[in-house]
């Protein structure tokens, strides 16, 4: 009975501090990616600002279909990659399998909102 709970102890003390440091390093990986995402996403928004105010747009904001325009249809990209993004950085993961399969979601979201500008510039 003392060698089992000598075992148990011993699985709590090794095993518990490495499974929560594993999570902390999942946590800060996906932030990191996370970052850097919305380094894109900020980039993107103020190209598709700044084509807006050359055309002289002043409205644009799609919040459901409607969406006839190149313009439209990356502001509408941007902003769904944008709400991707901000759910993303709410998640704590404990799998990286979780934590791979969300990013590789989200940076599709991204290159949709990305392929959408470059049609918008065109």
């Amino acid at each position: 009975m003392k060698i089992i709970i000598i075992i148990v102890i011993t699985i709590i003390i090794v095993i518990l501090p490495v499974s929560a440091n594993a999570q902390t390093n999942l946590n800060e990986v996906n932030q990191k990616v996370c970052s850097r995402f919305e380094g894109d996403l900020v980039k993107m928004a103020a190209i598709m600002e700044e084509l807006r105010r050359r055309k002289g747009i002043t409205e644009t904001r799609v919040a459901f279909g409607g969406i006839d325009s190149p313009i439209k249809s990356a502001d509408y990209q941007i902003t769904y990659a944008a709400e991707a993004l901000a759910f993303q950085k709410a998640q704590k993961y404990t799998s990286l399998n979780d934590v791979r399969y969300s990013l590789q979601t989200l940076a599709g979201k991204i290159l949709r909102a990305k392929a959408e500008v470059r049609k918008a510039l065109k």
